[in-house]
């Protein structure tokens, strides 16, 4: 399906529905950001619990809307339940999606290293022919061309990896199907799925610019029903891929609350 067929689709699955799902979307909200407030209460470490938690509460409010969308039993603070009682699976994946990553990573690191060293030493030189009699010029000029090197290289790789994890954007979904595959196996399930589908997940994406810059408009309140909207507009994308692919989901039993 195309995107406006796919934003159709989404539309439709929420008739209905448009009140539950926004008040899920608020109760969402509301809980993250008292936890997080409380959490960066705590010195030093306050940050990294957030960075910790975020991530399975993330999943939990992804499956509270599929489970909507599928006309499945939901309250408003499932997202809870289901993020903390699949904490290992979530991080398995998560962990499983950087070592896929890993050549992306690792060349935004070096070509970021390359241009802070470059900068460095462009800065340095100029200083230096200001407060010598000598010049260094021609210093500054080398290290200015390394941190160009640098700033073109890191943003190539940047795009590189923007790219490549859009093979891994579907794993939780697939995890919420197929509970009892390994890390390793949903993320290659993902990028199974998304070989070829990367520009209509992009497109998709896009399309709902307008309705963001429309929401700013309300103070944030239309985002009450723009997120519902867009999670559901990727759910049906993920099945419309499932449901078109050898990739099928395997496992009767998804993910229990």
């Amino acid at each position: 399906m195309v995107a406006s067929e796919l934003r159709a689709k989404a539309r439709e699955s929420l008739q209905g529905k448009w009140g539950k799902a926004a008040l899920l979307a608020l109760c969402y909200g509301l809980i993250t950001f008292v936890i997080n407030f409380v959490i960066g209460l705590i010195p030093i470490i306050g940050g990294l619990i957030t960075f910790v938690i975020s991530l399975p509460i993330s999943f939990g409010i992804l499956v509270s809307f599929i489970k909507l969308k599928r006309d499945e039993d939901v309250t408003y603070t499932d997202f809870l339940n289901i993020g903390f009682s699949n904490f290992g699976k979530v991080w398995g994946v998560f962990g499983n999606m950087v070592l896929k990553m890993i050549i992306p990573i690792v060349l935004v690191v070096i070509f970021l290293i390359i241009f802070i060293v470059g900068m460095g030493g462009s800065a340095a030189g100029l200083i230096a022919t200001n407060y010598s009699t000598h010049s260094y010029a021609g210093m500054a000029a080398g290290f200015g061309g390394v941190a160009l090197v640098g700033l073109i290289g890191y943003f190539v790789s940047l795009i590189y990896a923007v790219i490549k994890g859009y093979l891994y954007s579907l794993s939780y979904y697939v995890l919420y199907d197929n509970p009892d595959k390994s890390g390793k196996e949903i993320v290659e399930t993902s990028e199974s799925l998304m070989r070829g589908n990367r520009w209509r997940f992009f497109w998709l994406s896009l399309t709902f610019i307008g309705w963001s810059i429309l929401c700013t408009f309300t103070l944030g309140i239309g985002l009450l029903w723009l997120m519902p909207y867009i999670m559901v507009s990727f759910v049906c994308f993920y099945e419309d891929l499932a449901g078109n692919s050898s990739q099928k989901v395997e496992n009767d039993n998804p993910i229990e609350v």
